[in-house]
């Protein structure tokens, strides 16, 4: 009986969709005062001293994401925020670097510019964390938005909102952003920002349809305004609605076209719709616009993976790898590219720095694993397949796939097990049904057996090889009539296969009615010369007919 090898593994998708305020020309910009201005690190002091103020003392907060049009920016704020938090030693923060990292890789948030109340929720439990702060950066002409949320994790409430206007000239602003060249950052009025802030507000607290009336309403007063577009376009996206999501992606596009967001969360739209060659086009332009953006390279990496294209699909993740480091998830699915051509000494060394990176990264132990399988290493593979199942007891391909292993090792106790653990895990997962059945029959149960294979048909009823592996139960077991009832109901639905002939004319064999037995397996031997089971029972039948 041919075992079914289940290969299929779908990386996670990153979808880190940076969030930037576009240009709203022809508006009154939004009058702020230089003297109401503060330097990042007072909008940072002052952000601490707030949150302190709401979240009770000793609590363990994780500062989650901070979105900007830069990964620097975002990346310093939150990281400053952290700092703030340590030195004055009221609240607890949690480390960042590797355990946020298997958030995104573990738990696969996929954030879209803003990160939700909810996702912030979960985001929370994972990590242990009784407040988890998230935010956004906006720059504009006049000056920069800093907006933080608190979320409480247990309640889901909104336990702090704080909002601050930073100086774009603010000293360690410029420094972070030298490298960035000339930014041309757009004016706003402050009906249309105001507007855009109660959106933001709604998309968080998971309101999309409120949210997508206050874009509406950003929109209204300025009909060129690209952000309003950008983030109508991200709540669409939410919605899944990604037909619209692209078309205010388009129409922010034709406002403003330098900006490598935009691009990018069309292309990931377009990746959900499974229109590949546009979103590669799209990943393409967001990194000629930001060589530097390692989650395009990322994403661009995993539709070339979805077309087949390895080797493209290795270059993209190597060079998200270079420019992130410490991404596993990169390893990982670089991992499953090297493994897809077949090269499976890199695949291992690719899941072994995941696992590095991350030692929780259930699906590089289960990745490795299959690696080492191909390679008939089945021990190393049953290791990796039960670290993945101690991280996540309920990965049932990992039962599947180990179970598989055991099999192959004429382990029949623990492939049954571990194959029954899959269909408690998924009651309809035929093949672990397909092979419990094959490894019973391999111990001479054939009546459990049968019983799996009758549960395949039930499933399935239009299988004709389920027909024949119960057909060939019920001939190994000695009820050679029904053998022949089963193997007629698969000729009848695959007339020309040699394995299911071979069945009919064994139990014909056993029956002793030798013509018909031998006119099955000349037939099987007619579609299949090679088929070395029908050439030695053809033998049989005819010494015995000859006695």
């Amino acid at each position: 009986m041919k075992k079914v090898f289940f290969t299929t593994i779908l990386p996670a998708l990153a979808v880190s969709l940076a969030l930037l305020a576009l240009s709203c020309a022809g508006q009154p910009s939004a009058a702020t005062s230089v003297l109401d201005l503060l330097s990042l690190d007072e909008a940072i002091e002052a952000a601490a001293a707030g949150i302190e103020g709401r979240v009770a003392g000793g609590s363990e907060i994780a500062v989650y994401k901070i979105t900007a049009s830069h990964d620097a920016i975002g990346n310093y704020l939150a990281e400053n925020l952290n700092d703030k938090f340590s030195m004055r030693g009221n609240l607890v923060p949690l480390a960042r670097g590797a355990a946020l990292q298997s958030v995104d890789t573990e738990q696969q948030f996929q954030m879209s510019g803003f990160v939700s109340d909810t996702s912030a929720v979960g985001i929370g439990h994972y990590l242990g964390a009784k407040v988890v702060i998230t935010g956004t950066f906006d720059r504009y002409a006049d000056f920069s938005q800093l907006r933080l949320r608190a979320i409480d994790v247990q309640t889901s409430a909104l336990l702090y909102s704080y909002s601050a206007r930073v100086n774009n000239n603010d000293r360690v602003l410029a420094n972070i952003t030298a490298s960035f060249g000339n930014i041309q950052a757009p004016r706003i009025t402050e009906n249309a920002l105001d507007r855009l802030n109660r959106g933001k507000d709604f998309y968080a607290e998971g309101r999309l349809d409120e949210a997508i009336r206050e874009f509406d309403r950003a929109i209204a007063i300025n009909a060129n305004l690209a952000d309003g577009y950008f983030y109508r376009g991200n709540a669409y996206y939410g919605k899944q609605d990604y037909d619209r999501a692209i078309a205010d992606y388009t129409q922010a596009i034709r406002i403003d076209p330098n900006y490598a967001g935009t691009y990018y969360n069309r292309g990931l739209a377009y990746h959900y719709k499974e229109d590949y060659d546009r979103a590669i086009a799209d990943y393409t332009q967001a990194i000629r616009i930001d060589p530097n953006d390692a989650d395009a390279y990322y994403n661009r990496g995993h539709v070339y993976y979805g077309k087949q294209d390895y080797d493209r699909a290795i270059a993209d993740y190597t060079q998200a790898i270079r420019l992130d480091p410490n991404d596993a998830s990169a390893y990982n699915n670089r991992g499953l590219a090297y493994s897809n051509k077949q090269d499976y000494d890199s695949a291992i060394a690719d899941y072994t720095q995941a696992i590095r990176l991350n030692p929780n990264h259930a699906l590089a132990y289960y990745n490795r694993g299959l690696a080492y399988h191909y390679k008939e290493d089945y021990d190393r593979a049953i290791a990796d397949y039960t670290q993945a199942l101690r991280i996540n007891p309920n990965y049932v391909s990992a039962h599947y796939n180990r179970g598989l292993a055991y099999d192959i090792k004429e382990d029949y106790d623990r492939a049954i097990a571990d194959y029954t653990q899959a269909i408690r895990i998924d009651p309809n997962y035929a093949d672990a049904y397909r092979n419990r059945g094959s490894a019973y029959r391999e111990k001479g149960d054939y009546d459990r057996a049968i019983a799996d294979f009758t549960q395949l048909i039930r499933i399935n009823p239009n299988d004709a090889a389920l027909y024949n592996s119960r057909g060939w139960t019920y001939a190994l077991k000695g009820d050679y009539d029904q053998a022949i009832v089963d193997a007629n109901a698969s000729l009848r639905i695959r007339p020309n296969d040699a394995y299911t002939l071979h069945t009919r004319g064994y139990a014909y064999l056993g029956k002793r009615d030798y013509d018909r037995a031998i006119a099955d397996f000349e037939a099987a031997l007619r579609i299949d010369p090679n088929l070395a089971e029908a050439r030695q029972n053809l033998e049989r039948a005819r010494r015995e007919r000859g006695r």
